[in-house]
């Protein structure tokens, strides 16, 4: 039970970090010979960095999403629902999130399609030579990850709603 505590508390952040962490360390190092190294073999493995900085800042954007989803960071138009009182408070979003959730769905399907299409006809990456299903992958699972995260948002505690703070 703790470990999936931790998996649901870190998941994301932690595929975060290793996905800005490669996309650091791909830029970093095409960049590096591209303007220092000039030897062919560093050169050409500096097209299969530049696809997996792509690959990886895509899966961190997907991420990324799917943690502004649990903190509630996503951007709302809150200010004509903000004189409800706390036992309502909770589900002041609920119409928006429906429909959010009833969007994520229908985007998990699109996703579990192409990823299916994918397998169908199998396509590789250009320079990495990745089964591009395996890219494509990240599609339906965060947007079941949203969906996953939505839902919890209405069976958590809600936070103290301040409005000192929420003017800063």
């Amino acid at each position: 039970m703790r470990m999936f505590r931790l998996v649901d508390r870190y998941f994301e952040q932690a595929m975060v970090v290793v996905c800005c962490t490669i996309l650091v360390a791909c830029l970093s190092y095409s960049a590096v010979v591209r303007y220092l190294i000039t030897h062919p073999f560093f050169t050409a493995l500096s097209h299969k960095a530049e696809e997996l900085a792509v690959f990886s800042f895509v899966f961190l954007l997907y991420f990324g999403s799917v943690i502004a989803t649990r903190e509630g960071a996503h951007f709302r138009v809150s200010a004509h629902l903000d004189w409800i009182k706390p036992p309502l408070r909770r589900w002041r979003f609920l119409l928006g999130d429906v429909v959010w959730l009833g969007f994520n769905l229908f985007m998990i399907w699109q996703g579990a399609l192409l990823v299916r299409s994918a397998f169908e006809r199998p396509e590789p990456s250009l320079s990495l030579q990745i089964p591009m299903q395996w890219v494509y992958i990240i599609v339906p699972l965060a947007f079941a990850l949203t969906c996953i995260r939505l839902i919890q948002s209405y069976f958590e505690p809600e936070p103290e709603h301040d409005p000192a703070k929420a003017q800063l």
